[in-house]
């Protein structure tokens, strides 16, 4: 029997022993592969959930600059063409969150949410009839005035001599000659001599009698037209400003009937994340308390501006100045709208006391500068420590309220931006306009 080569039987255990090494090397290799391949799966699973959301959500994709223009401007069209149905649906809306406090405070006395609720909107419609009631009697003294302000306008006017020449006609006369100048230039081909200057002959009396006889007949007329469509007009906007008030609060009423449920209701949309319907949540008491202040500032600010009109026309001797502090406190109501309104009235108003224009440029002048410093200064300066709000957002937003729902959009705008930055403020994907909106 031959024995093996010793030195062979040590070569091929060598061998043996080199391949074992490198299949455990490759095994780590292939094991170190494996969990660096599952912690790369791992970590993309987890900013795939993370993007998602915890509440498994998923986030919708990005729209492009061109396609967000669009859809403003599809919002804005739509804001505009249901403004009948939306207004009386955003004033209800609004004085539910007004009126919420009164109902809790009512309900706890009564027991009964259904008994809270007609009694807290029945007080709101008393105190604005009290108010009306009150107020209406100063607001049509001051209505009586308006025929005396047109018929010393009326007197000034006939006061004008009709034979000194107004600028306007002067200007005219000349474009006329310079415009018959040119066209013998063009009919011709060569220069002319210069127009002979020369004061126009007065009209003979009776044919300046036959104009100024019948001009005021169709000035009346015009006049009675006018009336007659401001009148129709008057009480279409009465019938129509009673059927939104009437919309308003039946809205009102049934928003603070379910207001439990509908809130429960409305956060259950924002998923099963307890911090998001925290959120959620956070964002609808801001909003009640935003309403709450901005009523707030706005009845301070009425009554200051009340106050500061009685005292100015006190002191400036004008009739019923009492009357007029109504009249502005009521119409400050409407931004920026009413003071112009008041402005021109109580310019008016002393034209017609003292017969002097210099005396109606001063009140003017007065009532400027008292709207601007309590309705922009200290209205600002009230909304920005209880809202934080900018400026010129608020006043870039009522503008915009008032062109798409006119009165109600002045009225209502500012509360609706500072519902805006509120929502924004509670949306990650609206803190641009958060950002924009805060002051």
């Amino acid at each position: 029997m031959v024995k093996p080569d010793p030195s062979i039987a040590l070569r091929l255990a060598l061998r043996r022993g080199d391949s074992t090494r490198g299949s455990l090397r490759a095994a780590e290799r292939a094991n170190r592969l494996r969990r660096v391949t599952a912690l790369s799966e791992s970590a993309a699973e987890s900013l795939r959930l993370a993007a998602q959301g915890r509440d498994g959500l998923a986030v919708q994709p990005r729209a492009s600059a061109p396609m967000l223009v669009l859809a403003v401007l599809a919002c804005m069209v739509a804001l505009w063409w249901g403004r009948s149905v939306l207004i009386p649906l955003t004033g209800g809306v609004l004085l539910a969150l007004l009126v919420e406090p009164a109902v809790l405070a009512l309900q706890r006395v009564l027991r009964w949410r259904a008994l809270a609720v007609p009694l807290a909107l029945t007080g709101v419609v008393a105190v604005v009839m009290l108010a009306g009631y009150g107020f209406g009697g100063q607001l049509l003294r001051t209505a009586e005035r308006v025929p005396e302000m047109i018929t010393l306008a009326a007197q000034r006017v006939r006061e004008i001599d009709p034979q000194t020449e107004s600028l306007t006609t002067r200007v005219r006369r000349a474009l006329g000659e310079l415009d018959a100048a040119a066209s013998r230039l063009t009919d011709s081909g060569r220069p002319v001599a210069p127009l002979a200057r020369s004061r126009p002959r007065p009209a003979p009396a009776a044919a300046v009698a036959a104009p100024a006889a019948s001009a005021p007949s169709a000035l009346t007329e015009d006049a009675g037209t006018a009336l007659r469509a401001t009148a129709m007009s008057g009480t279409t906007m009465l019938l129509q400003f009673g059927s939104d008030a009437t919309i308003l609060m039946l809205v009102a009423f049934f928003v603070l009937t379910g207001a439990p449920s509908l809130s429960r209701k409305l956060i259950s949309q924002w998923g099963n994340d307890p911090r998001r319907r925290l959120a959620a949540a956070n964002a609808l008491r801001e909003c009640g308390r935003q309403v709450r202040l901005y009523a707030g500032v706005l009845l301070f600010t009425n009554v200051l501006i009340a106050l500061t009109v009685w005292l100015m026309f006190s002191w400036a001797g004008l009739p019923d100045a009492a009357g007029w502090g109504v009249t502005a406190g009521v119409l400050h109501v409407v931004p920026y709208l009413g003071m112009v309104i008041m402005t021109g009235l109580g310019a008016a108003e002393a034209f017609l006391a003292f017969d002097s224009g210099s005396a109606a440029l001063a009140i003017a002048g007065l009532l400027l500068v008292s709207s601007t410093l309590i309705g922009t200064v200290i209205t600002a300066f009230l909304q920005g420590r209880a809202a934080r709000m900018n400026a010129a957002a608020v006043f870039i937003g009522v503008v915009l309220w008032g062109g798409l729902w006119g009165l109600w959009g002045l009225f209502l705008g500012p509360v609706l931006i500072v519902l805006m930055k509120v929502m924004a403020e509670h949306s990650r994907s609206a803190q641009r306009l958060a950002l924009l909106l805060r002051g």
